[in-house]
């Protein structure tokens, strides 16, 4: 089943280029790599216009309010399967003097015109943040300080929209960031990431009917394999029915050729008969001639006739006697048949006892469970093997808590006793607190302040030159939703990354499954829900992007530096 999806946007979506102000090919712009990305089963539709708005009326660039086209837009593409709205950016123009909330408003009539007009689902994405240094850029006229700050507070307001009128969304800010160029539009590189977003963000929306859609394809492929199987299986019967029906019609003719030739065996033993009666006839002939006498004449010929009889007799039995040895043997080599076959269903009955069974699946119930904890499934965290591990790793935690601070260098020996790998000048201020400890990768110059925690039932992989402040807990352990299943201590995990060159500030609590990319900084109290690209400095809970890194940093720290280098 094929899915239309029309991309409703602004600059961003048609895939204006900031360096030439050209429009960027297809296999650049994130619709076509969407496209791409999703497969055969999808098709994406480029519905973007450059300097198009939500709702206003832009004095100098005609024709590019968004409500006026939606309806066209919908008509054209109908029917589809989703609309992607990413709008806003430009409604943050200074000479609008809109408010998030305003923009917010008008966000919402174009989702209810959209809700009137198709029942296809619904995507809002707030867009990526405006470029700290737009104001000094070609485009400060528009953008200024305050339009800055507005883009910063956009994302809640577009939720919240999505939330009433049963949209999904997704936060364009954490996962692209304007360019330098202009401080507003995506270089190839934003583009990649988006669509890379933007196809998870899909597949979740259409999760159920794909499933369904996956289950019923499978059920179909078993179906014809199952056909092909019943085909098969009537093709070997007819065989064997054709090879049964030539083995009888041989047996049969060997059987009458056998019949056959007892017949003729039999025949020519009468003819023997015969001709040993026709002998005797003559010799009585002859004695009839020799004897005198009628009287001596006929008692040698009732004697002769006596033995004749008793000969046949003789022969009949005899052969009686041979159908019926052959009816025994027949009989015997059934029996033994069947013997055999008895034998065969007796040893087949004894592979294994119920008992037997049950007891070597019980010894089999732990195996495996660590393998299932670090690929992601769900495991028996109460399994032998996992308790005795992190009972293991409470013990060096408690050996490492405990040491003095001139201590550094059995501190060190327990810490690689206790991570998976550590780096070079690695240290970690006690107290610290672990589940397993071999989970935990740590790079060079790994600095870890008090009473942090790491609940590594996955991976934590942490880079070079990282610093987290105090009380930073950063977690993998997951427990499914249903209470139910929950309570039966079946768990999973996802692993948190953590890149080089990274600051964590204080109290800072980094849930599973993070990827926190490199050159970055985290405020101290952030609750890290999401990824975090490269080079931004971000905080809050949940922790947003507040600005890029810039080279104005650099150069900012470089001065301060030098001011320390001199005195």
């Amino acid at each position: 089943m094929m899915r239309r999806i029309v991309c409703f946007g602004d600059s961003n979506t048609y895939g204006f280029s900031p360096f030439d102000c050209s429009r960027y090919s297809k296999d650049i712009r994130w619709t076509g790599v969407l496209d791409k990305l999703l497969g055969d089963k999808f098709e994406v539709v480029n519905e973007g216009k450059n300097a198009r708005t939500i709702a206003f009326d832009d004095p100098y660039n005609e024709g590019c309010n968004g409500m006026a086209d939606i309806d066209a837009c919908i008509d054209a593409n109908a029917p589809f399967d989703l609309m992607i709205i990413m709008l806003g950016t430009n409604d943050l123009k200074a000479y609008f003097e809109a408010t998030p909330q305003m923009i917010a408003d008008n966000l919402l009539k174009m989702c209810e015109l959209v809700r009137e007009k198709t029942e296809a689902k619904l995507l809002l994405a707030s867009p990526m943040l405006l470029g700290d240094q737009i104001e000094f850029s070609p485009l400060r006229l528009e953008f200024g300080r305050q339009q800055v700050q507005y883009s910063f507070e956009l994302a809640p307001y577009i939720e919240a929209v999505a939330k009433k009128v049963g949209a999904d969304f997704i936060d364009i800010a954490v996962v692209a960031m304007s360019s330098d160029v202009d401080c507003l539009h995506l270089v190839p590189e934003e583009h990649e990431k988006l669509a890379q977003a933007m196809q998870q963000k899909v597949l979740d929306v259409f999760r159920e009917e794909l499933e369904q859609e996956a289950k019923e394809e499978e059920e179909q492929r078993q179906r014809e394999q199952e056909e092909r199987l019943e085909e098969e299986r009537r093709r070997q019967e007819e065989e064997d029915r054709f090879r049964e029906e030539e083995q009888r019609q041989t047996e049969q003719a060997a059987a009458e050729e056998s019949e056959m030739t007892a017949r003729q065996e039999e025949t020519i033993d009468f003819e023997q008969v015969v001709a040993r009666q026709s002998k005797m006839a003559e010799d009585l002939l002859e004695a009839a001639d020799q004897e005198e006498k009628v009287e001596d004449l006929l008692g040698a010929a009732t004697g002769r006739m006596e033995e004749t009889e008793s000969l046949l007799k003789e022969t009949m039995a005899r052969y009686t006697d041979l159908e019926w040895q052959g009816e025994e043997d027949a009989q015997q080599i059934r029996l033994q048949a069947e013997a055999i076959m008895r034998a065969a269903g007796e040893s087949t009955g004894e592979f294994q006892t119920e008992e037997a069974f049950r007891g070597e699946a019980a010894a089999g119930l732990g195996r495996g469970e660590k393998e299932k904890m670090l690929s992601g499934r769900l495991y028996y965290s109460m399994d032998p093997q996992l308790r005795a591990e992190r009972a293991a790793a409470r013990k060096l935690t408690k050996a490492y808590n405990e040491t003095d601070v001139d201590e550094d260098g059995r501190r060190r020996q327990i810490l690689s006793e206790l991570f998976g790998e550590m780096g070079a000048d690695c240290y970690v201020e006690p107290p610290f607190r672990c589940d397993y400890g071999g989970n935990i990768s740590a790079g060079e110059r790994f600095y870890a302040n008090f009473d942090c925690v790491m609940l590594d039932v996955a991976k934590i992989k942490i880079g070079d030159h990282v610093m987290l402040g105090p009380g930073v807990h950063i977690y993998t352990a997951c427990h499914p939703i249903d209470a139910a299943v929950r309570n039966t201590e079946l768990e999973y995990a996802k692993e948190v990354c953590i890149g080089d060159n990274v600051w964590i500030g204080g109290n800072v609590t980094i849930n599973p499954g993070v990827h926190i990319g490199n050159n970055v900084v985290i405020g101290s109290g952030s609750v890290v829900t999401g990824d975090v690209p490269d080079g931004v400095v971000a905080a809050g809970n949940p922790c947003r992007i507040i600005r890029r890194i810039s080279a104005s940093d650099k150069l900012y720290w470089e001065e301060k530096k030098e001011e320390w280098e001199r005195g």
